[in-house]
């Protein structure tokens, strides 16, 4: 007959914690379960000069990293203040954004968990290109079928320009 030790009838180590009360998350002191970990990446100004009272996208890719869902809270810190939270999944990613509008002419200096960018307000005549109406079809489709993607860019700004659209596909 084999010989069994007290390990093997434990649902987990017993340095984890008493067993079966993992199951109610009761571990000893000094044991830290694995939990969610977040990483803050992509930070995106757009667009990066705008007249006062245009509005300005910020915005970045927060992704969970970590063993097990969670929520985080997202900060915009500088010259503007505002927070969001996402609750993710292990290794689940989410854009977040946020819409700011500049009142006065001056460089404007944002933070978003470390990650750091600015943005001109300026009384000179820029082009607000603005993108709009995505269009995906088919929403869904198999490997090699084509696909077609449009989008509607109108500039409401006092100045002609251009913005460059990137297409990513995951």
């Amino acid at each position: 007959m084999p010989e069994l030790k007290l390990r093997d009838w434990l649902p987990q180590e017993p340095w984890q914690g008493p067993p079966f009360f993992e199951f109610l998350n009761i571990y000893w002191p000094w044991y830290t379960p694995p939990g969610a970990e977040f990483s803050i990446s992509n930070l995106s100004i757009s667009p990066t000069e705008v007249n006062p009272g245009q509005p300005v996208t910020i915005s970045c890719t927060v992704t969970n990293i970590g063993a097990a869902a969670g929520p985080y809270t997202v900060n915009l810190e500088g010259d503007f203040m505002a927070e969001r939270e996402v609750t993710l999944e292990p290794g689940q990613s989410e854009a977040v954004s946020f819409e700011v509008t500049p009142a006065e002419v001056k460089t404007f200096h944002v933070s978003v968990n470390g990650l750091t960018g600015s943005f001109i307000a300026t009384e000179e005549a820029v082009a607000d290109i603005r993108l709009e109406n995505l269009v995906i079809e088919p929403a869904e489709v198999n490997v090699g079928q084509l696909v077609q993607i449009s989008v509607t860019a109108t500039n409401y700004g006092d100045a002609t320009g251009s913005k460059t659209l990137v297409c990513q596909v995951t």
